[in-house]
C-alpha cells in the first residue's frame, strides 16, 4: 500500500507544478503604450549671462508618437513645480504646437525656466526639480457631420 503522506505530498508538490506553470504562461511583458509617449528629456543649467543671481534650467523634451493614427498636437506645458525660487511663470513655459504630430515621428520642444539662486548653494540649485509634470493638450476630430443632414 502506498503510504499516505507520500501521496499528499506528490499531490501537492504537483498542483505547485501546475499552477506555477499557468502563473507564468498567464503573466504578460510590457504593455506596448501606443500614441504620443515622453522618450527622453535632457536639462542643463548655469547662471544666467545677464544676471548672476538668477540661475537657469535649460530643457529639451521630446515625445514620440508610437500609435497608427497621427495626433494633433496644440500645446505642450511643462508645469513648474512649486519650490517658491521658481521666477519663471507658467504662462512663459507654453510651447504652442498647433500641427500633427504624424505615427511614427517625434516631435521636440525646449525652453528655459529661471531660478533666483540669491541664498542659494550650488547643491541647493542643483538639488531643485523645477519640472513637476508636462501637459500636452490634443485636440482631435471626432467625425465629419453632413451639413446639411440628408
Amino acid at each position: 500500500m502506498i503510504d499516505k503522506g507520500f501521496l499528499h505530498g506528490t499531490l501537492i508538490l504537483f498542483v505547485g507544478v501546475i499552477i506555477g506553470l499557468s502563473v507564468s504562461n498567464l503573466s504578460c511583458g510590457p504593455v506596448p503604450v501606443e500614441g504620443l509617449i515622453f522618450v527622453d528629456g535632457s536639462m542643463y543649467s548655469g547662471h544666467s549671462e545677464n544676471n548672476t543671481s538668477i540661475y537657469v534650467y535649460n530643457y529639451n523634451l521630446t515625445f514620440y508618437n508610437s500609435g497608427d493614427k497621427d495626433i494633433y498636437v496644440n500645446t505642450i506645458e511643462p508645469v513648474l513645480s512649486s519650490d517658491p525660487r521658481i521666477i519663471s511663470s507658467h504662462e512663459s513655459l507654453v510651447s504652442v504646437v498647433n500641427r500633427y504630430v504624424l505615427s511614427g515621428s517625434s516631435i521636440s520642444i525646449e525652453g528655459s525656466i529661471e531660478i533666483d539662486s540669491q541664498n542659494a548653494t550650488k547643491e541647493e540649485l542643483i538639488d531643485i526639480e523645477p519640472i513637476q509634470c508636462i501637459n500636452v493638450t490634443s485636440t482631435e476630430m471626432i467625425h465629419c457631420f453632413n451639413y446639411p443632414s440628408e
